[in-house]
């Protein structure tokens, strides 16, 4: 295979072009590192809304611990009563899926 003058010549000018982009390269390399930027955050006032709920909400407790003794005392004493009819309509709404709440017991 034969390489013509003329492909050879095209050749040197692409490497050549090549060969001067190299050069310019790490001038505008610097230029950008001594403007850049620094990142920043900003967060809105709905979001830091939500932030501070988050953090009322972390600071409940889990158990209600004075419910709880109440609760065992009346039962350890004999004098905890169970509602049989408010257990049963609740059981009725959950299940039902609240389509109850027109229905009257």
């Amino acid at each position: 295979m034969e390489i013509d003058k003329a492909q050879g010549i095209q050749v040197d000018a692409y490497v050549k072009q090549v060969h001067d982009s190299n050069k310019a390269g790490p001038a505008e390399d610097t230029a950008d590192k001594t403007s850049a930027k620094t990142d920043t955050v900003v967060i809105s006032d709905a979001a830091r809304r939500i932030q501070d709920a988050r953090t009322q909400l972390d600071a409940i407790p889990d158990v209600r611990e004075d419910l709880v003794a109440e609760l065992r005392n009346k039962i350890q004493n004999g004098t905890y009563e169970v509602d049989a009819e408010k257990t049963a309509e609740k059981l009725l709404r959950e299940h039902l899926g609240n389509a109850s709440d027109k229905l009257e017991i």
